[in-house]
């Protein structure tokens, strides 16, 4: 072997050292007749991270739309398509958060779990590393989440930052160290949404004071508790919000959706 042939394969070592040591990630996202938003969502995550050490896998809920587009472009890339186990067809209520869970509870070895809604598009590279750094750089941080824009170029409205970045964690694009606390929390409260039936609200009696907490939410308040909080950091991303529930804006949704995936797939 020659001295340059030496030179490239101790790089190639360690490289691969590099990549086997890296911190890894556990991936999820929810597909319901949504697929895609989906193939939109990872084709922009893999485009922005190239080198991410990352294991996804999308979890159906019985989808009925045409999945063979998203179904081509997930084989390309060893990505997992499993039934979540529920039917939105029969189940009335939201199990997102019933699924994070699941998929939290079943994947204990990783670093970090990655949760993602598949009408997210990442917008910049290197979007997970960077909140992976501040996450890294705030031992009280739990977890972290990007900017949010509806249509991809300013920011959402400051009106909106409470319900969207303060109250929760939201689960569009949630990075979140894998620690023991979190999993218990997780398998102790959960993580889906629940109803809150108060008889006593700011110091007045009242039966009709309900208040709803939405997925992720009340495991951000018990975070809290524990003196966790939660950071959202810049790059911005994408979010299309409520594609698989909310008909209002569908059809402008799906055109934009549709143009910047043919974007991405006139790149293979």
């Amino acid at each position: 072997m020659t001295y340059k042939n030496r030179i490239l394969s101790t790089l190639s070592l360690l490289r691969s050292k590099l990549r086997n040591t890296s911190p890894s990630i556990q991936a999820v996202t929810v597909n319901h007749n949504t697929s895609a938003y989906t193939e939109l969502m990872l084709r922009s995550l893999y485009a922005n991270h190239p080198n991410l050490n990352i294991n996804v896998t999308v979890m159906d809920n019985c989808s009925t739309d045409n999945m063979a587009d998203l179904m081509a472009f997930v084989t390309t890339k060893q990505i997992p398509i499993m039934q979540s186990g529920y039917d939105m067809a029969e189940v009335k209520t939201n199990a997102h958060g019933e699924i994070l869970a699941q998929f939290v509870l079943q994947h204990p070895e990783c670093d970090y779990y990655l949760f993602l809604d598949p009408d997210v598009v990442f917008l910049s590279p290197d979007t997970i590393h960077m909140m992976r750094q501040a996450l890294d750089n705030d031992p009280s941080a739990f977890g972290v989440g990007p900017l949010q824009s509806w249509e991809g170029k300013a920011e959402i409205p400051q009106d909106f930052h409470a319900i969207i970045y303060e109250q929760r964690l939201h689960p569009c694009c949630a990075l979140i160290r894998n620690t023991e606390l979190f999993r218990h929390v997780v398998e102790i409260i959960g993580l889906t949404a629940v109803k809150y039936c108060w008889s006593k609200r700011d110091g007045e009696f009242t039966h009709d004071c309900d208040e709803y907490v939405d997925t992720f939410e009340l495991m951000t308040r018990v975070m809290k508790t524990h003196g966790q909080k939660h950071l959202i950091v810049p790059p911005m991303i994408l979010h299309f919000f409520s594609v698989s529930y909310d008909p209002r804006y569908k059809a402008e949704k799906d055109q934009h959706c549709q143009a910047i995936l043919a974007e991405y797939r006139a790149r293979d």
